[in-house]
């Protein structure tokens, strides 16, 4: 099967006219239910019930070892710990006032290697998905350039509106080196044209923003990308 996409207008690169951005359409999102009957299914020796607890102990283990300070890694992930904030002097200390720590999450290249074995359909698609038209960074007082990280940022465009009918609904930071995603946990205005919110702690490198949500009461996930890639020093 392929994942289908669309093509929308990149507004953010008012300077290049006639461009546009390739967004995925409609992607299929299995549950841990889903999970679990195709690991169990026709041939597998594998059962329901010693699959979930399988599952639910080696989540649970991670989480202990976060909790203790300690990372992890496998062939198919790995966790890590980023601290966010500025310390003003070579005496200053962890403060949760001013700084923050971070847990980051990323999928080692046994998973993003099968991004190579998509087949991509494009499609003309009518449906609302979020269009984003302008980042304003109160942090360095520009558009559509950089992030300052754990700053407030303004999104104008159409379609923006976080109604949380899933999990997966939210304001995404998709970093370009490796394909890390911090969600922004702090949305302070939620409107169809306009996200006011606060930037997580983000390590520097290049980014792109995304806005994925859901139309209202429904559970079909739209994504808005931005066309631009933003710099976060």
């Amino acid at each position: 099967m392929s994942l289908q996409y669309t093509l929308r207008e990149n507004k953010i690169t008012k300077d290049i006219p006639d461009d546009y951005v390739g967004v995925p359409h409609a992607v299929t999102m299995h549950t841990r239910e889903e999970m679990i009957l195709a690991m169990t299914g026709s041939g597998s020796i594998l059962k329901p019930t010693e699959s979930n607890a399988v599952i639910d102990a080696y989540w649970s283990q991670i989480a202990d070892w976060i909790g203790e300070g300690e990372g992890y890694a496998d062939e198919y992930i790995s966790v890590r710990f980023s601290i966010g904030g500025v310390f003003v002097t070579i005496d200053d200390r962890f403060d949760t006032a001013r700084h923050s720590l971070n847990v980051i999450t990323s999928l080692k290249q046994q998973m993003l290697s099968r991004g190579l074995d998509v087949t991509l359909q494009y499609i003309k698609a009518d449906d609302r998905s979020p269009e984003i038209e302008s980042v304003y960074d109160w942090g360095s007082d520009t558009e559509n350039k950089q992030i300052t990280s754990g700053q407030a940022l303004e999104i104008k465009g159409e379609y923006l509106k976080i109604h949380d009918n899933t999990e997966e609904e939210g304001v995404f930071f998709v970093s370009q080196s490796g394909g890390t995603e911090i969600k922004a946990e702090r949305i302070r205005i939620n409107q169809p044209q306009t996200l006011s919110l606060m930037a997580p702690t983000l390590e520097a490198g290049d980014y792109r923003i995304e806005i994925r949500n859901t139309a209202y009461k429904t559970k079909t996930l739209r994504t808005g990308i931005t066309g631009v890639v933003f710099t976060v020093g």
